[in-house]
């Protein structure tokens, strides 16, 4: 709608309601407003523009609520410097064009999710121009598309008020959608390749990737991807002589909200699928962080899917680390506590002791390691791990444990290959937990006649052994065992001499 024709609506809409009731002139205003926006909406139209102009070399997009601004530019592939790239986000690519996004301010570890909205919304896409092809001339980028990719890499979009395409700057009050063309791109393809960032990880989605600058630069690679998966190919084997192995790994730091508290009740479930092609020595581990008031002490559980090439003790000797001059991890000793079953795969349960020795402070690390046993010449291997069931086989953990952070890593020890993790979904979740009766012993909701003949024949199955340990429906005196006790507590309550059990 162009200015002229606008005033003139406007005009009738005030000459038709100049004589009406004061409730007829609220309608007015009303409607007066809906015109306005109308006409503010209609000042900018990006499928008109794109069909009108020869293309444009530089976007720039302002929204608000919340507040951020991007910048859109044509970059050369010659001219990609390291620099360019400071702050490094992530990569899409939309048919055979290649974008890379960047925020226009550096992120510092371990930085609150809920601060990217207000202090690191601002993004520069670069789009790559092939070699041979002119950076300067004219190109429609596929705006919409990118920004929605883009909200993987932490962009929180807004409402539209301003929009330039070159020098063309156009106000308007509309929706992200308003440049969604009808001729659709293709499906986009978002991942970061972890060799391009400039800071010490990368966030996509809720999730934190990570690999060593040295074990990159050597000609590895990690790509990350959104909801948790990688990929790994290690085509160099090169460890500092300070370490033992090369951790590339994602994480999931639950510090940054937080701290879960894992319980019968408040469980956590992990549901994985990895392909796996390397040969060597390596593991492929999820760690989960306990957070403890005992600074003397450091614990970790440890779950290993799969570990190629090394025994028990190799597998825990090469965390060994020296951290400076003064500073190391030494392992000390293992032990196999129990194994056991979990989603139809057999576990073996290790505890493992480590001492810090520091400048500063010295502490001991426990780590406990379940480790899967039908892996060993997997090159596929799934599974749904329930992390509770897992714990509740070490007896000295609590019934309540903190956890502050989840970690899937491929702990690399030597190996070459490729490893690719096409599923990694976290999922916390709430156990639905039976109410347990005392007395109720044919589990009928119900204490009555029924239950006290169910408790006769229990105590006649245990007559042997006075000591069995019993349920708590069934341990009425609360002394820890099921006995005669508890029989004739139960009778005197369904025969109403006592009115209550304990």
């Amino acid at each position: 709608m162009n200015l002229k024709k606008a005033l003139a609506v406007l005009g009738a809409s005030l000459i038709t309601f100049s004589c009406a009731s004061s409730a007829a002139m609220c309608t007015s205003a009303s409607l007066i407003s809906d015109l306005v926006n109308k006409l503010n909406n209609d000042v900018f139209d990006y499928g008109t523009i794109v069909e009108t102009t020869d293309g444009y070399t530089y976007a720039k997009i302002i929204m608000e609520s919340p507040d951020s601004t991007l910048e859109f530019k044509n970059i050369a592939e010659s001219d990609i410097k390291s620099n360019s790239f400071a702050n490094y986000a992530g990569t899409i690519e939309i048919g055979s064009e290649i974008y890379h996004v960047c925020r226009q301010k550096p992120m510092y570890y371990p930085e609150q999710i809920k601060n990217l909205e207000t202090d690191y919304n601002d993004y520069i896409f670069y789009h790559v121009y092939r070699e041979g092809t002119d950076p300067n001339e004219g190109s429609f980028m596929p705006l919409y598309e990118l920004i929605e990719a883009a909200q993987n890499f932490g962009l929180k979009t807004g409402k539209l008020t301003n929009v330039t395409f070159d020098q063309n700057e156009y106000k308007c009050s509309c929706d992200v959608s308003a440049l969604k063309l009808s001729d659709t791109a293709a499906p986009a393809k978002i991942y970061s390749d972890i060799s391009m960032r400039k800071s010490s990880y990368i966030i996509i989605g809720k999730y934190d990737f990570y690999s060593p600058d040295y074990y990159l630069i050597s000609g590895n690679e990690m790509l990350a991807r959104p909801d948790g998966c990688f990929t790994i190919n290690a085509n160099k084997n090169i460890l500092f002589n300070t370490a033992n192995y090369v951790d590339s790994y994602v994480e999931l730091n639950l510090g940054r909200i937080s701290v879960y508290e894992l319980s019968e009740k408040n469980d956590i479930s992990i549901d994985h699928h990895i392909n796996d092609s390397m040969d060597g020595k390596y593991g492929m581990v999820y760690t989960l962080y306990l957070s403890s008031a005992d600074t003397n002490t450091h614990t970790e559980f440890r779950i290993a899917e799969k570990i190629s090439g090394m025994d028990i003790d190799e597998f825990f000797k090469s965390y060994e680390a020296s951290y400076g001059v003064g500073n190391s991890l030494q392992f000390k000793s293992s032990e196999l506590i129990t194994s056991y079953t979990q989603n139809g795969h057999e576990y073996d349960l290790y505890k493992g002791k480590y001492h810090f020795y520091g400048d500063v402070s010295s502490y001991d690390d426990i780590c406990y390691l379940a480790v899967r046993k039908d892996t060993d010449d997997a090159d596929s291997y799934e599974s749904c791990i329930d992390v509770y069931e897992h714990m509740n086989h070490i007896p000295e953990f609590s019934a309540v444990n903190k956890i502050s952070l989840i970690e899937l890593a491929f702990h690399n020890c030597g190996a070459l290959g490729s490893v690719d993790v096409t599923k990694n979904d976290i999922s916390f979740f709430e156990n639905s937990i039976p109410d347990i009766i005392a007395g109720d012993f044919n589990n009928d909701k119900q204490v009555d006649s029924m239950d006290l003949v169910s408790a006769r024949y229990a105590i006649i199955s245990q007559l042997n052994d006075e000591n069995t340990a019993a349920d708590a429906h069934m341990d009425l005196n609360k002394n820890g065992k099921f006995d005669v006790a508890d029989l004739v507590l139960l009778q005197s309550f369904v025969l109403g001499k006592i009115k209550t059990l304990p």
